[in-house]
């Protein structure tokens, strides 16, 4: 006769089997120094489940074959992997160059800094030419034309490009500083987590340093957040007190 004891030991056995067939587990690396990534996003697009490595890179994410994971993070080319199978995986994200490649100008193309007009030219091509004259206005052969003005437009690119990079550093400090993915680091809940998150919420550009490790600022900022009185710490006056500072 099989004894209870020995039942609820299958039954744990079965049910963790069963929890890993079901979800993708592994850790992300930087490519260049195999440093271990905190702060990852990691998203899967076939069940929209989405998660964030934690300090040692890490993660585990649910997911089946077939499904399609992406792994992003600020400053590394985003990495999409398919789940061919459920066993442990590394992931290496590569830093993105921040140069961008000359434009090369080859047959009737213009050359217009990185930017170039490859529009077609003569009446068919629809832009307009005009024949060269002299001081009188007779016809002295070949053409001349204006070279559209292109700076304002790759201007408001430049624009649109750095509004959007904005957006998506904030939704990615929005996503590691919120208290759902802090709690996962430091002991703090209600109002103390909320204190803290205002007090220590990075900006975008010490967010965007090359030097940011986020579990190394975590540990300081929560160090110092430590020292203050503990009736401080979860009163909602602290903010106040900090929000007058800053005005």
């Amino acid at each position: 006769m099989i004894r209870p004891l020995v039942l609820f030991i299958v039954f744990l056995l079965l049910t963790g089997f069963a929890h890993a067939q079901n979800a993708l587990t592994g850790r992300v690396y930087e490519d260049k120094t195999n440093n271990a990534m905190p702060g990852v996003t990691v998203r899967n697009i076939k069940n929209g489940a989405g998660i964030v490595t934690d300090r040692t890179g890490a993660f585990s994410i649910s997911a089946k074959v077939g499904d399609l994971v992406v792994f992003t993070a600020l400053s590394y080319a985003p990495d999409t992997l398919y789940v061919k199978d459920l066993r442990y995986i590394e992931i290496k994200l590569v830093p993105q160059s921040k140069m961008l490649n000359e434009v090369k100008v080859t047959g009737a193309e213009v050359k217009l800094g990185n930017l170039k007009d490859t529009r077609p030219i003569g009446p068919l091509g629809g832009q307009t030419v005009v024949y060269q004259t002299d001081k009188d206005g007779n016809y002295k052969g070949g053409l001349s034309m204006n070279i559209f003005d292109s700076h304002s437009a790759a201007k408001k690119r430049e624009r649109n490009a750095q509004i959007a990079a904005d957006e998506g550093t904030r939704t990615q400090i929005d996503s590691i500083f919120s208290p759902t993915n802090l709690k996962k680091y430091i002991p703090l809940d209600g109002q103390e987590m909320q204190n803290f998150i205002i007090l220590y919420r990075p900006d975008m550009e010490t967010f965007r340093s090359s030097e940011f490790n986020f579990a190394m600022y975590l540990s300081q900022c929560y160090k110092e957040f430590m020292k203050t009185p503990a009736d401080r710490r979860k009163s909602k006056e602290l903010t106040e007190i900090f929000h007058q500072q800053d005005q």
